[in-house]
């Protein structure tokens, strides 16, 4: 067994410190500092990527029911100009959707 020496002259004690010294306290609160931002940014960037995605899923809900808007619409005005060729026939649809009267050279349009 060795016998324990009696603490130096320069005041150092044998026996651990009790406390860390400053510089180690700064560190491991810096470090508990680092750890609690990066907990907040993951948080933050979480709840950004859940909105932007529901918010997506919302927008591609209305592009979707303007879509099927604009298909009802061009179904109804496909109908309505069936409708407006039968009933006059000596009139035929141009491109363009302006009607441009078909005629031949005996009539006469007042």
């Amino acid at each position: 067994m060795n016998p324990r020496r009696a603490p130096a002259a320069t005041g150092r004690s044998p026996f651990p410190i009790a406390h860390p010294p400053a510089e180690e306290e700064e560190e491991a609160t810096l470090a508990i500092s680092d750890q609690r931002i990066l907990y907040l940014v993951n948080i933050f960037i979480g709840n950004t990527a859940r909105f932007l995605n529901s918010y997506a899923s919302l927008c591609q809900d209305k592009l979707a029911d303007v879509h099927r808007r604009i298909l009802r619409l061009d179904a109804n005005l496909t109908l309505l100009e069936a409708q407006l060729q039968s009933a006059r026939p000596n009139q035929e649809f141009k491109k363009e959707g302006s009607l441009e009267a078909t005629t031949s050279s005996s009539e006469t349009i007042p």
